[in-house]
Order: C-alpha cells, then sequence, then structure tokens
C-alpha cells in the first residue's frame, strides 16, 4: 500500500514538471516567430542568390575576353546551383514534434541550422563572385585605367564594400546561431535527464 505522504509527494513533484498554460502560451507565440524568421531566412538567401547573379551578368555584359565570359558563365551556374541545392535541404527539413515545449527548441533548433547554412551559402557565393570579378576588375583597370572615378567606385569599390559588411555580418550571424545551438542542445540534453 502507498503511504498518503509519498502520494502527495509524488503529485506534487508530478504538478510541478507541468508547464503552465501561460509558459505553453509564450512558447507557442515564441514558435510562431522563429517559423517567421525560418521563412525570412529563406527569402534573404533567395535574395542573395539573385543579386549575386545579377552581378555577374551586369559584369558578364562587359567582359573583356572569353576567358572572363566562360568564367563568369560558370561562376553564374555555381550560384544557382548552391543556391538550388539549399532550397533542396530546406525542403527536405522540416521536423514534426508533438509538445508545444518541444516544438519551440525544435524550431528554434531549424532557425539556428538554417541560419548557419545560409552562412555557408554566403559564403560560397561571395567565393564564387569573387573567382569571377576580380579578374573582371584586373582587365576592367587595364582598360580603362586605375584612375579613382565614379566608374570604379559603382563597378569596383561599392561590391567590395558590400561584401565586406555581407561577410562581417554573416560572422555575426553564425556566431549567435552556434551559441544558440549550443544552448538549445544543453537545455535538451537537461530535459532528458529528468
Amino acid at each position: 500500500m502507498i503511504n498518503t505522504n509519498e502520494w502527495s509527494a509524488w503529485e506534487e513533484s508530478w504538478r510541478a514538471a507541468r508547464t503552465s498554460s501561460e509558459e505553453i502560451e509564450e512558447l507557442i507565440a515564441r514558435t510562431g516567430r522563429a517559423r517567421r524568421s525560418i521563412v525570412l531566412m529563406r527569402v534573404v538567401s533567395g535574395g542573395l542568390a539573385v543579386v549575386s547573379l545579377a552581378i555577374v551578368g551586369a559584369a558578364l555584359r562587359h567582359a573583356g575576353n572569353p576567358f572572363e565570359a566562360s568564367l563568369g558563365l560558370i561562376v553564374g551556374l555555381g550560384v544557382a546551383a548552391v543556391w538550388l541545392f539549399d532550397a533542396r535541404i530546406q525542403l527536405r527539413a522540416a521536423e514534426s514534434v508533438a509538445a508545444p515545449q518541444e516544438e519551440y527548441f525544435a524550431t528554434r533548433r531549424r532557425l539556428c541550422i538554417r541560419r548557419l547554412r545560409f552562412v555557408r551559402l554566403g559564403w560560397i557565393v561571395v567565393a564564387l563572385d569573387l573567382a569571377f570579378l576580380i579578374p573582371w576588375w584586373i582587365g576592367g583597370l587595364r582598360v580603362h585605367g586605375s584612375a579613382f572615378n565614379a566608374g570604379q567606385l559603382l563597378t569596383i569599390w561599392t561590391p567590395v564594400a558590400a561584401m565586406a559588411v555581407f561577410l562581417a555580418w554573416t560572422v555575426t550571424v553564425r556566431s549567435r546561431a552556434r551559441a544558440e545551438l549550443a544552448r538549445l542542445d544543453g537545455l535538451a540534453s537537461r530535459a532528458t535527464q529528468h
């Protein structure tokens, strides 16, 4: 027979372990925000690819020789392939869980992974763009000279500055995503121990 004190202690610990309705509502709201952030990262990834392809396309119009033209075409195809590969991974990444707290953790984890994949996509796209643009810039400097003018500001220094700012931002996104992922993994491991 179960002792009444033991039963009361067991019932109290069971009730204490439950999530309150306010906490569940907050988790649901945060899960919704995380889902919107995942969609935003998909849109930003697509925008990154489109802008990168536009830069390569604009530079291809002024390719100085067949090497630059073929390199630009290869880089454009590479950017498109990486973008499509990233999109395909995202379609397969959907996870489903039953409990709101577990759904929140799963959604936040997906968001962190999505951000890390976005950073990787961004770095690959910038590397591909630079593989084409550096020879293009070198050829352009030979033809147009090295004087500092509006054309060079628009075609050389603005893209370089934009890429540098973008790379700095992705380093921040990566470090925040990795920190949150580590925190979520720690919380998940503590939850499984209880």
